[in-house]
Parts: structure tokens; C-alpha cells; sequence
């Protein structure tokens, strides 16, 4: 490449962030506008020289490369026309469902330099007042809320009032984001670059996100996606920056805080960081509280969050957490705005780059935690390819509506302003009943891989203790199960007659892989190397397709219970009792909608009856497919059973008092062990050296108030060993019969 080619290309560059830098003064001040000037262009040059050490910019022929860089770089417009040819070639779009599709990696620029330098114009918020970040802060210390606190803790502690103000000023420094622009171009273009790297296609509805643009500058924004993985809130900012729309603030845990570098870039990305618990820390209850609504009620960005609250390692939607979503919508409650817009975010991915270290963590080895230099020896990931990620904005739920006839916020009126408002039970219950909504809203929208449907055909035949399979019944076995998904209303991704065996594998290795004419599941795969009990090694392959079987257990966990339940005929009386209690159950393995039992089940034979897999004559249910219901109960057995010798070894080896009480952790991890040693080899299920699991059946029997449990999960002992035991029985009798090792 020549040196004057290289010098023009750099030159339209740096005209270009000089543009940009203009457009930005008319909402910054002269000397912050001059600083952004000076960053665009040292950046501009840097990243120029090393696309050109890279090769990226290329001789055209001999052309001259002095064009400008509009003309240069000419929106793709034909991407996503490529992509939706690319779909239904693989059979991978339901071309009837009528919605627009395009892939984030083809959307704007080929350059990945020119797509983050792009002419960047989001729709502004109505009442938006611009406030850079110290001038947040400073409004958040100087509001009445906190003002409140801090007169308060003055005269309960007898603590200066310069000395609260010096430790509230410290905690705003420590949590509060820097947002860069600059570096939120730079990053995106580096983040787009690896993805194109790693990921097939980020497959992304538009229809939604259209919906959402619009909105944007109407009212405040929540944004709420799943969370699976790490990548999660890069996902979603990339999104909005590419639709051009705001960028938001998220609400992050302090681990990443920590790493050193990448904290800080996260912060100038509009990460804002809290801590993982702060008890009854009243200050920091009122700064976190403040800070987190000031951008709702000035509209500055929205602020995106997890209703999960950490990621999910089970593959499957964890329990909604209420505080952050009850905080964001205090001014809704106290009418400081006129509504409030919920986005549900799903993101689904073929496969997440933490899939190993999730399942390490369910068989109990700690979580390495969070570093720079963990994050460099993880780069191994760039040698690997992640499959496809598919996006969807849920439907958007507005507050003002879903609260009619519900939160009545006159109420609030009457609380004088001087009083610090505690939320009201009616507003509690709204709460919790909108954070479930947003929980199932995800879940509908989720999409179903191949590589998932064949984990849980592998799961059922390592019950029988087949590890292997020949390629050709695994493919027809693949495609049987993947008919029945689909009409149990999964949204599958798949075509049954271009089922790419070879792509479903490389989906599941290295737990899985292919010898010759089989397809065999590895029992001492190379994740498992640390191991040393042969237990454990098996068991890493199990929990690792197990996790992949979760990611569709919300579709079809209401039929699996209906066929567990079914196994004989019973009355329709005694099927919705067993249901309910069965549900009950497993109230924390599995997101249901609070007392909607009754109506769930009334929807579920329904669709059984209009699928003819069950009958209904004389009062009594019957199940008229045996092979469905071999499949399902495969996919509901693990955890009944697992619930099963967990609560045989508690009645025989729990803690009776509170003096002998042990930690919920401790107890865990004595179970495991105990099943580790109940049960040889081809009898042990993933999930019952799952810790997730197990854990799971000791809160539910918290929850049935059978042991006591205290809510630092430091002690728990059993309260009613008699009731405890008539549980057990029951619980027998509901998932009868049970299996022959029982």
C-alpha cells in the first residue's frame, strides 16, 4: 500500500471525526468538545495505522484511495437480503411468521472502522436535560433523599455531616459510570471485529426494535434481557448503537469493578457498578437508589438490568429478583413520570463461551474470579466458533397501562415529601406480578437450537446406558423430537430436511463427538481433566448436555409433569391435585406464574387434547402415545429424583436443632457426595451432583416450612421430621412409579 494512499485514507479519517466532534458540541461544553476533538483524532490515526499494518486497507487496482469515506463505505444495503436468502436456504426462517430478520455482523458498514465512526443519531427523550456524569453525582448527593439519610445518620451515629458527605461523595465515585462516547466507538469496533471472528451471525427481529426506537423518545426506558452469559450487556448495547438508539446505563455487579483496564472501559461505557449486597447500609441504599432513578426521571439513557440478577448456569430462566425493578419504578409510583417503558430482551445462543466453567461451577469448583489476566489466558475462545446468537425485543409493556386498576398512586400524594416513601403492599404485589410477566415474556421469545433437542436424545439413551448412537438414528431420532417440539410450541430453529449433523456435533464438543458411523458421548472429556473422582469426570459430560436440554424445559415442563403424572389413568380431580403439588415442588427448578395453576393446566390438556396425546372419557385422563411420554418423562426424571435422595438423605442425616445446624452450603455439598457414593455408574444423572438442584430441593422444603432456614443460608436444621416424612411419601406417590433404582 503506498504512503500516499495510507496518509489520504487517514485524512478523510480525521475530517470525519472533526464532523462528528461538531455534531457533538452542541450538547457539550467548548472545553469538553475540544478534549473529544483531540481523542477521535489520536484514535482515528491509531487505528488507521494498524488496520493498515493488518492489511485491512487494501490497493484497489492501483486505485486512488482519496474518495471520501462516504462514498467509500456505502451502507451494505443488500445485507440483510444476503442473510434472509442464507435462512431459507438452511430452512431456518419461518417464512410465514412475516417478521423482518437481519444479522448485527452485516448491518451498516463492511469496515468495521467506518461502522464505529459512523454519523451516530439516536432519538433524544422529550424532556432530556443533558448532564454530564460529575454533574449527575453531584445531583444525587445534593438530593433530598439523600440529604435525608445523611441528617438521619448524623444523629444516630453522632458522624459529622462533612464526614457523611465525604463518604457519600466516595461511594458516588466508586459506582458511578464515566460515559465515553469515544471509547464506546472504539470498543464496539473491537467487539464487532471479534464477534465476526467467533459467532456465525447475530440474527437479530427488527420489528422490535423499530417499536423500541420509536419509544425512545417518548418515555423512560428499562431495558431487561436474559442472562446467560457474559456477553449479555454487550449484546444489547452493540444493538442499540447499530439501530441508533440510546445507549444505556447497566446496572453491573462490582466484580468487574476490579479488573484492572477493563473496569474502566466498561465505565465509559455506561456501566454503572454496585455492590453485591449492602444489607442495611442506609447511605448506600439511598445513593444507589437516587442514582439509578435520576437517568429514569431525566431520561439521560436508558438503564438496562437483570430481573435474574446473576447469570444463569442451568441453561434455564432463574427466579425474578425484585429490588432493582422496584427501585425503577418508584417514580412511576410517586408520579414523578407519567409512565414508564419495559423492553424484555431474549437473547438465545447455540452456545455460550462460558460453557465449561458454568458447568464446573454446578459440580461446586469456585468461580475463578473476575481478572484482567483470566480475561488474556481466556483467549483461546477466539479459536473457537459459538454458532448462531439470535435477538428479540419482547413485546413493550407500558407501566401506566398494566397499572390500571392495580397501584392506585394517589396513595403516595398523601405521604409528605419530607418522609423517605417505603413501597406500599398493593405496589409490591404489582411488582412481582410484572417482574413474572417480563420473565415469561422472555422465555416465549426464546430460541430452540438443534444442538439442545439432540443433548436431551443423547440423555435419554445414557438412562438406558447407550453413550453411543449411530449417526443415521440419531438423525432420525433428532428429527422425531424436533416434530414434537414444534408442535409442543417451541421456536425451533431447524429444518428437518437440512438437519447439518456435522454443525449439531461441533455444537456439543468436546462432550460429544463422532467415530466413525457413531456419535458418542465422551465419559472422560478433556474439561474434566481435574478431576480426579471418575464420578465427577462422567458426570461433567451430563451436567454439560443437561445444560443444554434446560434451554427448552419452559416449552414443554407443563406436558412433562401432565406425563409423569398420567402414567395411569387418573380422574381429573386427582391429576390437577397431583399437578398442583408437583408444581409446587418445583416452585424454584422452573418460573411459574404465582396462583395460576388452575389455568395453566386447564391450557395444558387442552393443547394435549387438540395434539391427540391425551384422551379425556368418563372424568378420567389417559395418555394415548406412549412414546411421547417416555420422552418427556426422560426430560422431567432427573430432577424429581434428584429431589428424591436429596430429602431421603435430610430426614436421615439433617440436623434436628439449631445448635447442630449447619450451613446451606455444607449440607449441599454432604448430599452430593452421598449420591456420588449411592449410585454406580450408569444410574447417575447429571443433575444429582448438580449443586443448583440440590440446592434447590433443600429451599422448597424451607418453603413447605419443613426445615428452618435463615436468610444468610448459614443455618438449617429440620423442624418436623414427621411431616417431613409424610412429605417424602406423598412426593412418591405424585411421580409413581418411580424408577427401578428407587
Amino acid at each position: 500500500m503506498s504512503g500516499a494512499s495510507s496518509t489520504a485514507q487517514v485524512e478523510v479519517l480525521k475530517e470525519n471525526s472533526k464532523k462528528c466532534s461538531e455534531k457533538r458540541k452542541e450538547n457539550c461544553s467548548i472545553e469538553q468538545t475540544e478534549e473529544y476533538v483531540d481523542l477521535v483524532e489520536e484514535l482515528s490515526l491509531t487505528v488507521g495505522t494498524k488496520l493498515e499494518e493488518d492489511g485491512e486497507i487494501e490497493e484497489d487496482g492501483g486505485e486512488e484511495l482519496e474518495t471520501k469515506l462516504e462514498e467509500d463505505g456505502e451502507i451494505e444495503e443488500d445485507g440483510g437480503e444476503e442473510l434472509e436468502t442464507k435462512l431459507e436456504e438452511d430452512g431456518e426462517m419461518e417464512e410465514d411468521e412475516g417478521e423482518e430478520l437481519e444479522n448485527l455482523l452485516l448491518h451498516g458498514y463492511k469496515s468495521d472502522l467506518k461502522w464505529s465512526m459512523k454519523d451516530y443519531r439516536p432519538p433524544k427523550y422529550t424532556y432530556v436535560r443533558y448532564r454530564v456524569p460529575s454533574a449527575i453525582r453531584e445531583e444525587v448527593l445534593q438530593s433530598n433523599r439523600v440529604r435525608r439519610v445523611i441528617s438521619m445518620l448524623g444523629k444516630e451515629t453522632g458522624r459529622s455531616k462533612d464526614q457523611l458527605d465525604a463518604e457519600a461523595t466516595a461511594i458516588l465515585e466508586e459506582m458511578g459510570h464515566e460515559f465515553s462516547m469515544t471509547i464506546l466507538r472504539f470498543i464496539g469496533g473491537l467487539i464487532r471485529k471479534i464477534f465476526k471472528q467467533i459467532i456465525t451471525d447475530v440474527t437479530v427481529h427488527t420489528d422490535g426494535i423499530k417499536e423500541l426506537r420509536k419509544l425512545s423518545s417518548q418515555k423512560p426506558l428499562l431495558l431487561i434481557p436474559t442472562h446467560r452469559s457474559y456477553l449479555d450487556f454487550i449484546l444489547v448495547t452493540w444493538l442499540l448503537y447499530s439501530y441508533d438508539i440510546k445507549t444505556p446505563v447497566i446496572a453491573a455487579g462490582q466484580d468487574f469493578m476490579f479488573m484492572k483496564g477493563v473496569g474502566a472501559l466498561l465505565r465509559r461505557c455506561g456501566a454503572y457498578f454496585i455492590r453485591r449486597s449492602f444489607g442495611k447500609d442506609k447511605l448506600y441504599w439511598a445513593l444507589f437508589t437516587e442514582y439509578t432513578q435520576t437517568h429514569i426521571i431525566n431520561g439521560d439513557a436508558p438503564v438496562e438490568f437483570f430481573i435474574e440478577g446473576t447469570r444463569s448456569r442451568t441453561g434455564k430462566s432463574l427466579q425474578p429478583k425484585f429490588g432493582m425493578l422496584t427501585i425503577a419504578l418508584e417514580p412511576f409510583f410517586d408520579a414523578r413520570v407519567s409512565d414508564v417503558a419495559i423492553c424484555p430482551i431474549t437473547l438465545s445462543y447455540e452456545k455460550t463461551v462460558e460453557e465449561n466453567l458454568h458447568v464446573r461451577e454446578m459440580m461446586g469448583i469456585p468461580k475463578p474470579k473476575e481478572s484482567t489476566t483470566g480475561l488474556i489466558k481466556a483467549r483461546a475462545i477466539l479459536d473457537n466458533n459459538y454458532g448462531h446468537i439470535h435477538v428479540k425485543a419482547g413485546q413493550i409493556i407500558s407501566v401506566y397501562e398494566t397499572a390500571v386498576g392495580k397501584v392506585d398512586r394517589k396513595v403516595r400524594a398523601l405521604v409528605p415529601r419530607a418522609v423517605i416513601p417505603s413501597v406500599h403492599p398493593h405496589e409490591r404485589t404489582f411488582v412481582n406480578e410484572l417482574a413474572y410477566r417480563v420473565l415469561l415474556e422472555q422465555q416465549a421469545n426464546a430460541v430452540v437450537f438443534p444442538c439442545s433437542v439432540m443433548a436431551a436424545v443423547l440423555l435419554k439413551h445414557i438412562k438406558s446406558k447407550v453413550w453411543s448412537l449411530q449417526l443415521y438414528k440419531a438423525e432420525k431420532e433428532l428429527i422425531w423430537t424436533c416434530d414434537l417440539l414444534i408442535k409442543l410450541g417451541c421456536n425451533l430453529l431447524w429444518n428437518k430436511n437440512q438437519t447439518n449433523m456435522d454443525h449439531v456435533i461441533r455444537m456439543l464438543s468436546p462432550v460429544v463427538y463422532c467415530e466413525g458411523d457413531h456419535i458418542i458421548v465422551h465419559k472422560n472429556p478433556p474439561t474434566a481433566l481435574h478431576l480426579s473422582n471418575s464420578v465427577f469426570k462422567q458426570c461433567n459430560s451430563l451436567i454439560s448436555l443437561g445444560r443444554r436440554r434446560n434451554e427448552f424445559m419452559h416449552n414443554v415442563i407443563h406436558v412433562a409433569m401432565l406425563a409423569k403424572i398420567l402414567f395411569h389413568p387418573k380422574s381429573k380431580e386427582r391429576t390437577l391435585e397431583q399437578y398442583k403439588r408437583l408444581r409446587d415442588i418445583l416452585q424454584y427448578e422452573f418460573v411459574f406464574m404465582p396462583d395460576s395453576a388452575a389455568v395453566d393446566f386447564e391450557k395444558t390438556t387442552k393443547q394435549l387434547k387438540d395434539l391427540n396425546l391425551i384422551t379425556f372419557n368418563e372424568n378420567v385422563f389417559k395418555f394415548a402415545d406412549k412414546d411421547v411420554k417416555d420422552f418427556l418423562v426422560s426430560l422431567i426424571d432427573p430432577f424429581l429424583i434428584t429431589y428424591m435422595d436429596s430429602w431421603q438423605f435430610c430426614i436421615s442425616y439433617m440436623p434436628r436443632t439449631l445448635q447442630h445446624s449447619q450451613s446451606l452450603k455444607s449440607l449441599c455439598m454432604r448430599i452430593q457426595t452421598y449420591i456420588s457414593v449411592l449410585y454406580c455408574e450408569p444410574y447417575l444423572y447429571g443433575e444429582s451432583i448438580n449443586l443448583n438442584v440440590i440446592e434447590n430441593s433443600i429451599l422448597v422444603l424451607a418453603k413447605l416450612s419443613l426445615v428452618s432456614l435463615d436468610k444468610g443460608k448459614s443455618q438449617v436444621y429440620c423442624v418436623d421430621p414427621f411431616m417431613f416424612s409424610n412429605t417424602i411419601r406423598e412426593f412418591a406417590l405424585t411421580i409413581h412409579p418411580l424408577p427401578a433404582k428407587l
